[in-house]
């Protein structure tokens, strides 16, 4: 794909990760995701740049279960898309196959730990976040497609 420059992609049980990138903990609404596939990614198009760590629930191996990314609009035209910065983003899916909509958290900047806030739902925030997290899925089925047999 000529727009997307993967610089990372692959798939291992999750494990210990880069936590100068990415936070050592999750929301607490998560729980234990230790024995999950995981598929690590980077990407860099015309309007964002990024890196993701998607999650695969043993127990659903067909979704990602838990997506983390961090990504940095490069074109960001709103206010909205301007303060959403780069900080790590959560999207989980509580429990697949109901109408519940999907949870989503931020990282707050750096403290002594960690701290995540709940992106609402039904908010202007939470609907940029689905945009944001739409181009990290698009970017990344079309790297797995470019690398196909």
């Amino acid at each position: 794909m000529a727009s997307a420059l993967i610089l990372a992609c692959v798939a291992r049980a999750a494990g210990p990760e880069d936590v100068a990138t990415f936070s050592p903990t999750l929301p607490s609404g998560v729980g234990d995701v230790s024995g999950w596939q995981l598929v690590i990614g980077a990407f860099e198009t015309r309007g964002a740049r990024g890196e993701y760590r998607f999650y695969v629930n043993p127990a659903r191996a067909a979704m990602y279960q838990l997506m983390r990314y961090r990504v940095q609009l490069l074109d960001a035209t709103t206010d909205g898309e301007r303060r959403r910065g780069s900080a790590e983003r959560v999207a989980f899916v509580r429990q697949p196959g109901t109408r519940q909509p999907m949870l989503f958290w931020e990282l707050e900047p750096p403290g002594v730990t960690p701290a995540w806030r709940a992106i609402g739902a039904s908010t202007d925030e939470y609907r940029r976040e689905i945009g944001v997290l739409m181009i990290v899925l698009a970017v990344h089925r079309a790297a797995r497609a470019d690398h196909a047999p």
